[in-house]
């Protein structure tokens, strides 16, 4: 097939699910032999990755993108397009898909609109022109958000493909060893070790994680517990460690670019989303490990984990719950191994980052192919 150019912009400042795998699609393309360029913060952890990563294909467009009608950005965001010459414009978050719907309609490239989250999107004529007039597709991280869109914009599910995120099983290699982790956390090589890695915002439900320790510790004294990643709650969820003296039993540990190893430290892994989930890709990464994982019951969630055929179920905000699950896998390690071979062979099959990129690559052949829209 045809080398593309792909022109990638975000706006968001954080360095979540989302940016990751932007900066993940980008390496990826770049492997594949298309061209890349990415127009985002130079403030931004994406931006300082950016411009760190060298490669002879990728362009980085440093932009300040803080309002959707800034004249100013969107006159500049028009001349950087018009100085690399793009084939797809691909838009990320609220704002930067505003300017890129604009500058797109204007210089007449084709957009794909990307939709990594949950929240609720207002039906009114201006967001049914970002969806369902400026971009030729919608490219959705998961079922759940393709409904969502749908539901709440009236575009038909055709428009919209969900291609949920992938995990790179060079990376994420089941072989790698947690022993350093496990070291450095002072744990001996029996001890159970159970762990939520996220970015720290309120809906992540980290409180939750938090409350679930005590009751655990009732009937495994020994069990010991991380908490991987920083975020706008970072200093709330530390002081709620400290404030119910759980300090010497949870460790957190803040942000680490060591995952692999820490998934492979961890004897359970626990997603305690209540709200917003897109498609983490923690799962997949706790199941390229063979990690076994403790997720709350959230419809994005439910086709990753096989309906709980290879992840134990719990409910979200009850922490009581989400004890018992985690309960259920320390009491039964043959229950335990199985789900995790089971959700290995899945994720090798199905949630393999070449897989999600051949998804991606045919969206935007698809698109360049057909007519509008």
């Amino acid at each position: 097939m045809k080398a593309l150019h792909i022109l990638h912009s975000e706006a968001a400042t954080g360095w979540g699910g989302q940016e990751i795998r932007i900066f993940q699609e980008c390496q990826s393309l770049l492997e594949r032999g298309h061209r890349v360029s990415i127009v985002c913060s130079p403030d931004s952890p994406l931006g300082e990755k950016c411009g760190q990563f060298s490669h002879p294909m990728l362009n980085f467009f440093p932009l300040v993108m803080k309002r959707p009608f800034s004249l100013l950005t969107l006159f500049s965001l028009i001349k950087i397009i018009k100085n690399c010459r793009p084939d797809i414009l691909q838009s990320h978050s609220s704002i930067d898909s505003w300017l890129i719907a604009m500058a797109g309609t204007l210089l007449g490239i084709p957009i794909i609109r990307s939709r990594h989250v949950m929240i609720p999107i207002r039906n009114h004529i201006f967001n049914r022109w970002l969806y369902a007039k400026a971009p030729r597709r919608v490219l959705a991280s998961g079922r759940s958000i393709v409904n969502t869109v749908s539901e709440n914009t009236r575009i038909s599910v055709d428009k919209i493909i969900s291609v949920p995120a992938g995990v790179d099983l060079r990376k994420f290699d089941f072989h790698i060893s947690g022993e350093q982790i496990r070291n450095e956390l002072g744990l001996s090589p029996h001890q159970p070790l159970i762990g939520i890695v996220s970015v720290i915002r309120s809906w992540k439900g980290h409180e939750h994680f938090v409350d679930s320790a005590p009751l655990v510790l009732e009937k495994f004294p020994d069990a010991r517990f991380a908490i991987v990643g920083s975020g706008p709650a970072y200093e709330s969820i530390r002081a709620r460690v400290k404030n119910q003296g759980l300090e010497k039993f949870i460790f957190v540990l803040g942000h680490r670019e060591d995952i692999p190893e820490v998934m492979a430290a961890l004897d359970i892994h626990c997603v305690a989303s209540f709200g917003m989930e897109g498609t983490t890709q923690v799962i997949p990464q706790a199941l390229a490990m063979k990690t076994p994982t403790v997720s709350t019951r959230m419809d994005s969630i439910l086709p990753i984990l096989g309906n709980g055929e290879w992840g134990i179920l719990v409910e979200p905000e009850n922490p009581q719950d989400m004890a018992n699950g985690i309960m259920k896998l320390l009491n039964n390690p043959e229950l335990a191994q199985s789900m995790a071979e089971t959700g290995y062979t899945f994720c090798k099959n199905e949630l393999s980052i070449d897989k999600m990129m051949d998804q991606v690559v045919a969206v935007y052949h698809d698109v360049l192919s057909s007519s509008y829209p």
